[in-house]
């Protein structure tokens, strides 16, 4: 049997929000058996929302995966979900005294380093299990994500940009296979430059640099290099994987992606827990994940 996990200890770090462009202090904080991943606002007095498929507000996913939960409002949380997912934390309090996690360098490896820091403590709980046992599919406006059977979480995600350091890529990747914290927690989140001025004026990536995102013009990135040749397939292999998180369970399904987004994640994921022929709930039945924090690369060590 599988149990749950929590962190050790507390852990600290501070940021900027990529959106609001505020500078957030963050705690990643031990919680009790069944809580899940809670999201509290230490500015709004505690008021928390926890990290839930009911919880997302739908009206702001086109940059970020936005939880809302009556005054509170918690931005940009697939990058410490993927992590913590990929990680083995079940149980966790995210205390943050502004509306948006800090964006660190744009990837989930400095949150692989605070977990490592902390250290995972084995708590006397079940974990549950969503175990996809009937294909399901979900399309909107030419973007798709379906998911299938498998005895693992397994994702393939193809994307494709009219731009020559993108064009069509695809991969693969078994989330607990211990490949994670090497070819999916680097990749940073990215965008293009033409887009830049709109997005401001919009309200978003006011905190947005080059340390935090790739960014593209024209024919090249403005960046001095890539980390892995395929940074942008695996960013947003990182960003399915913390919004399929969002869910509460661990996960058995190979999930497949076509130009999908957080909007998409989040509608498919909406749609898939109520298709409740398509999966079934189980204790405690997964595969054991392997170590993912003790073998970060040394180019992004100390980032947290």
């Amino acid at each position: 049997m599988r149990c749950q996990h929590t962190l050790k200890q507390d852990v600290h770090a501070v940021g900027v929000g990529l959106h609001s462009g505020r500078v957030i202090n963050m705690a990643l904080k031990p919680a009790p058996p069944n809580t899940g991943v809670l999201f509290s606002r230490a500015d709004l007095g505690g008021a928390a929302t926890p990290a839930s498929i009911d919880c997302v507000d739908f009206d702001m996913l086109q940059m970020a995966t936005v939880l809302r939960k009556g005054e509170v409002l918690v931005q940009t949380t697939e990058h410490l979900m993927s992590a913590l997912y990929a990680s083995g934390v079940d149980n966790v309090i995210v205390e943050l005294d502004g509306p948006e996690l800090p964006i660190m360098d744009g990837s989930a490896s400095p949150f692989l380093v605070m977990i490592e820091e902390a250290g995972l403590k084995e708590q006397a709980a079940p974990r549950k299990v969503l175990r996809v046992t009937k294909a399901f599919e979900f399309e909107m406006d030419g973007k798709t994500l379906s998911v299938e059977p498998a005895r693992e979480f397994r994702v393939t995600y193809r994307i494709s940009f009219n731009h020559p350091m993108i064009r069509d890529q695809r991969k693969t990747m078994v989330v607990e296979d211990g490949r994670y914290e090497a070819q999916i927690a680097p990749a940073r989140t990215f965008g293009f430059l033409k887009d830049i001025d709109y997005l401001k004026r919009k309200g978003l990536i006011r905190g947005g640099s080059l340390d935090n995102a790739v960014v593209l013009d024209g024919e090249r990135i403005l960046n001095e290099s890539l980390r892995m040749k395929d940074e942008f397939v695996s960013h947003k292999i990182l960003d399915l994987i913390g919004d399929m998180a969002i869910c509460g369970y661990r996960l058995q399904g190979h999930f497949k992606a076509y130009k999908a987004g957080h909007e998409v994640h989040a509608r498919f994921l909406k749609a898939l827990l109520a298709a409740e022929d398509c999966y079934e709930i189980v204790k405690g039945e997964e595969r054991k994940p392997q170590s993912l924090v003790g073998a970060i690369p040394s180019s992004v060590q100390g980032m947290a």
